[in-house]
Protein backbone atom coordinates (compact mmCIF):
# COMPACT_ATOMS: atom_id res chain seq x y z
CA UNK A 1 0.00 0.00 0.00
CA UNK A 2 2.88 2.43 1.16
CA UNK A 3 4.43 1.81 -2.15
CA UNK A 4 1.52 2.54 -4.12
CA UNK A 5 1.24 5.51 -2.67
CA UNK A 6 4.80 6.36 -3.27
CA UNK A 7 4.75 5.58 -6.85
CA UNK A 8 1.30 7.67 -7.61
CA UNK A 9 2.79 10.71 -5.89
CA UNK A 10 5.91 10.64 -7.94
CA UNK A 11 3.79 10.41 -11.35
CA UNK A 12 1.62 13.05 -10.22
CA UNK A 13 4.90 15.23 -9.59
CA UNK A 14 6.41 13.79 -13.14
CA UNK A 15 3.51 15.22 -14.73
CA UNK A 16 3.47 17.95 -13.14
CA UNK A 17 6.97 18.60 -13.92
CA UNK A 18 6.35 18.06 -17.52
CA UNK A 19 3.66 20.79 -17.70
CA UNK A 20 5.43 23.45 -16.12
CA UNK A 21 8.68 23.09 -17.29
CA UNK A 22 7.84 21.97 -20.55
CA UNK A 23 7.15 22.64 -24.13
CA UNK A 24 4.92 26.09 -23.89
CA UNK A 25 2.55 24.30 -25.98
CA UNK A 26 1.50 21.85 -23.44
CA UNK A 27 0.65 24.32 -21.08
CA UNK A 28 -1.39 26.42 -23.96
CA UNK A 29 -3.57 23.09 -24.50
CA UNK A 30 -3.95 22.80 -20.75
CA UNK A 31 -4.42 26.37 -20.36
CA UNK A 32 -8.92 26.29 -19.95
CA UNK A 33 -8.39 23.21 -17.83
CA UNK A 34 -7.28 25.55 -14.62
CA UNK A 35 -8.54 28.70 -15.21
CA UNK A 36 -5.65 30.07 -17.23
CA UNK A 37 -3.33 29.50 -14.05
CA UNK A 38 -1.24 27.27 -15.73
CA UNK A 39 -0.70 30.69 -18.78
CA UNK A 40 0.07 33.28 -15.87
CA UNK A 41 2.61 30.53 -14.05
CA UNK A 42 4.00 29.09 -17.35
CA UNK A 43 4.67 33.20 -18.58
CA UNK A 44 5.86 33.61 -15.22
CA UNK A 45 8.53 30.73 -15.89
CA UNK A 46 9.46 31.43 -19.73
CA UNK A 47 10.24 35.26 -19.27
CA UNK A 48 11.77 34.83 -15.98
CA UNK A 49 9.74 37.67 -14.41
CA UNK A 50 6.09 37.91 -13.43
CA UNK A 51 3.53 39.60 -15.91
CA UNK A 52 3.06 43.09 -14.94
CA UNK A 53 -0.67 42.59 -14.80
CA UNK A 54 -0.60 40.24 -11.86
CA UNK A 55 0.14 43.05 -9.64
CA UNK A 56 2.92 43.60 -7.07
CA UNK A 57 6.40 43.53 -7.39
CA UNK A 58 6.82 39.70 -7.26
CA UNK A 59 9.77 39.48 -9.61
CA UNK A 60 10.12 42.29 -10.97
CA UNK A 61 13.54 43.39 -12.04
CA UNK A 62 16.01 44.05 -9.73
CA UNK A 63 17.74 47.55 -9.49
CA UNK A 64 20.91 47.39 -10.97
CA UNK A 65 24.04 48.84 -8.68
CA UNK A 66 25.55 52.10 -8.86
CA UNK A 67 28.23 51.59 -11.31
CA UNK A 68 31.98 51.97 -9.22
CA UNK A 69 32.35 56.06 -9.14
CA UNK A 70 36.22 55.46 -10.08
CA UNK A 71 37.79 52.88 -12.05
CA UNK A 72 41.02 51.28 -11.22
CA UNK A 73 43.02 53.39 -13.19
CA UNK A 74 41.87 55.82 -12.14
CA UNK A 75 42.38 54.75 -8.64
CA UNK A 76 46.02 53.76 -10.38
CA UNK A 77 46.53 57.18 -11.25
CA UNK A 78 45.87 58.96 -7.71
CA UNK A 79 48.32 56.37 -6.01
CA UNK A 80 50.78 57.11 -8.78
CA UNK A 81 50.60 60.58 -7.63
CA UNK A 82 50.57 60.89 -4.52
CA UNK A 83 53.76 58.29 -4.81
CA UNK A 84 55.02 61.71 -6.46
CA UNK A 85 53.85 64.13 -4.05
CA UNK A 86 55.47 62.15 -1.27
CA UNK A 87 59.00 62.37 -2.96
CA UNK A 88 58.60 66.02 -3.68
CA UNK A 89 57.78 66.34 0.05
CA UNK A 90 60.94 65.66 1.17
CA UNK A 91 62.94 68.23 -1.10
CA UNK A 92 59.85 70.81 -1.23
CA UNK A 93 57.21 70.51 0.86
CA UNK A 94 55.53 73.74 -0.15
CA UNK A 95 55.35 72.90 -4.11
CA UNK A 96 54.41 68.79 -2.63
CA UNK A 97 51.05 70.29 -0.90
CA UNK A 98 50.51 72.61 -3.83
CA UNK A 99 50.73 69.92 -5.96
CA UNK A 100 48.20 67.53 -3.96
CA UNK A 101 46.05 70.50 -4.02
CA UNK A 102 45.81 71.24 -7.70
CA UNK A 103 46.03 67.67 -8.73
CA UNK A 104 43.21 66.73 -6.51
CA UNK A 105 40.95 69.52 -7.32
CA UNK A 106 41.81 68.96 -10.95
CA UNK A 107 41.17 64.79 -10.79
CA UNK A 108 37.99 65.07 -8.81
CA UNK A 109 36.63 67.98 -10.49
CA UNK A 110 37.08 66.25 -14.13
CA UNK A 111 35.07 63.48 -12.84
CA UNK A 112 32.37 65.63 -11.55
CA UNK A 113 32.62 65.45 -7.69
CA UNK A 114 32.26 68.58 -5.70
CA UNK A 115 34.96 69.66 -3.90
CA UNK A 116 34.09 72.01 -1.55
CA UNK A 117 35.14 69.64 1.65
CA UNK A 118 38.64 69.71 -0.04
CA UNK A 119 41.54 71.33 2.52
CA UNK A 120 42.85 74.95 1.20
CA UNK A 121 46.43 74.90 -0.54
CA UNK A 122 48.99 76.65 0.78
CA UNK A 123 48.84 80.52 0.00
CA UNK A 124 52.38 80.41 -1.72
CA UNK A 125 54.09 83.37 0.44
CA UNK A 126 57.43 82.65 1.47
CA UNK A 127 58.65 84.43 4.69
CA UNK A 128 58.27 88.36 3.42
CA UNK A 129 58.09 91.66 5.68
CA UNK A 130 55.33 93.30 5.05
CA UNK A 131 54.80 97.09 6.59
CA UNK A 132 51.51 98.16 8.98
CA UNK A 133 49.90 101.39 9.32
CA UNK A 134 52.77 102.27 11.67
CA UNK A 135 55.70 102.19 9.05
CA UNK A 136 57.20 99.18 11.26
CA UNK A 137 58.36 96.18 8.89
CA UNK A 138 56.28 92.78 10.85
CA UNK A 139 58.22 89.96 8.93
CA UNK A 140 55.40 87.42 8.32
CA UNK A 141 56.68 83.87 8.34
CA UNK A 142 55.24 80.98 5.77
CA UNK A 143 54.06 77.93 7.25
CA UNK A 144 56.60 75.38 8.50
CA UNK A 145 57.37 72.06 7.78
CA UNK A 146 54.95 70.23 10.22
CA UNK A 147 52.18 72.81 9.36
CA UNK A 148 52.65 71.48 5.12
CA UNK A 149 53.03 67.99 6.36
CA UNK A 150 49.46 68.30 8.16
CA UNK A 151 47.77 70.18 5.19
CA UNK A 152 48.46 67.40 2.92
CA UNK A 153 47.55 64.32 5.08
CA UNK A 154 44.28 66.07 4.97
CA UNK A 155 44.53 66.42 1.14
CA UNK A 156 45.27 62.80 0.82
CA UNK A 157 42.68 61.94 3.82
CA UNK A 158 40.19 63.95 1.74
CA UNK A 159 41.27 62.52 -1.51
CA UNK A 160 41.23 58.81 -0.34
CA UNK A 161 37.40 59.24 1.35
CA UNK A 162 36.58 60.94 -1.85
CA UNK A 163 37.63 57.78 -3.90
CA UNK A 164 36.58 54.96 -1.99
CA UNK A 165 33.03 56.51 -2.67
Amino acid sequence: MLVTVIVVLVVIAALAAMFYFGPAGWRASAAGTFGGLSTRIGGFIDNGRADPGLGGTVGAAAATPQPPRFTDADRAYLDGVWKHVQSTFVSNPRVAVTLAHSTAEGFFTAHGVPTEGLPEAPDGREAETETDAGGAGDVVAAEDTETLRLRLLAIKTWSDREAAR
